[in-house]
């Protein structure tokens, strides 16, 4: 249970530092405090080498978009993400309020993605598992801090699951390089794992699993370029350590043993160069 509080913690810790409100009209001058309005979109080039559990070694060239709005009434949508350091995946909510150097969110974004499985035993697809959480962005002794916590959306193909993530990141400006490392944990508790991984009692041909509660561990580092006033330069470097109970699962174990091109820990590198409007 206790990994079940950990981030709700974490959150009240981080509103409690980040100002300790005195009266109710701190409270209300926070939520009318919404963050600046604007945002971007970019367009690009992205070549990319790739391995992990979820796909072969492979190398390829494609196109890629980027781009978040923020509106002045608290309302906002990130694609991919709001900062290559951080978690890069697709969100859309409302910002509650905004204090000192912390920004807190309620967003719909997403815990896990889809699964595709096929082996000589059967096959089956798993659809993605959304999630209603909160998130605060801020600073903790000098880093950049990211937390979120979140329930399942989708009740439809199991119930109870739970998501949370805490992100630590430094960056450097050089010379107009700008410079950045993270460093990341995800947490799904046993229900959304076992989701995906698990493995019925009543299952022919393979044994059954329970999948507990795991924590994938991630590192980043990267770099922007700005080459001028609208084009720049990205690269940027990340390994993923994923949770035992993902690795142990029968369905991992028999992917990786099929194929080996992948691998038990993640890992991406990738350059592009991108035109920003």
């Amino acid at each position: 249970m206790k990994h079940y509080f950990l981030t709700p913690l974490l959150l009240c810790s981080t509103v409690s530092l980040a100002n300790e409100p005195t009266s109710d009209t701190s409270w209300y001058d926070f939520l009318l405090q919404k963050r600046d309005g604007g945002g971007f979109f970019s367009a690009g080039i992205v070549v990319q080498n790739s391995r992990g559990l979820y796909q072969s070694e492979d190398f390829k060239i494609r196109p890629e978009l980027k781009g978040a709005y923020y509106f002045n009434n608290g309302l906002f949508i990130e694609f991919p993400g709001r900062a290559d350091k951080f978690d890069n995946q697709f969100a859309m909510g409302y910002n509650l309020g905004t204090t000192g150097n912390w920004e807190f969110d309620v967003l719909l974004s997403m815990a896990h993605g889809g699964l595709i499985y096929t082996s000589a035993q059967g096959s089956f697809k798993k659809e993605p598992s959304p999630y209603w959480g909160l998130r605060a962005i801020g600073t903790i002794a000098g880093l950049d801090t990211m937390l979120m916590y979140g329930t399942n959306s989708n009740k439809m193909d199991y119930s109870n699951g739970l998501y949370g993530a805490a992100w630590l990141g430094k960056s450097w400006n050089i010379n107009n390089w700008h410079l950045y490392s993270s460093v990341g944990a995800q947490y799904r508790n046993a229900a959304m794992l076992d989701f995906y991984y698990g493995i019925p009692d009543n299952q022919a041909g393979v044994p059954a699993y329970d999948a507990k509660g795991g924590v994938n561990l991630i590192y980043k580092a990267g770099f922007k370029k700005p080459l001028n006033e609208n084009w720049l330069v990205e690269g940027n470097f990340s390994m993923t350590r994923y949770a035992d109970s993902i690795i142990d699962s029968p369905y991992s174990q028999s992917i990786l043993q099929g194929d080996e091109k992948r691998s038990e820990n993640g890992r991406t590198f990738s350059l592009s160069i991108s035109y920003v409007f």
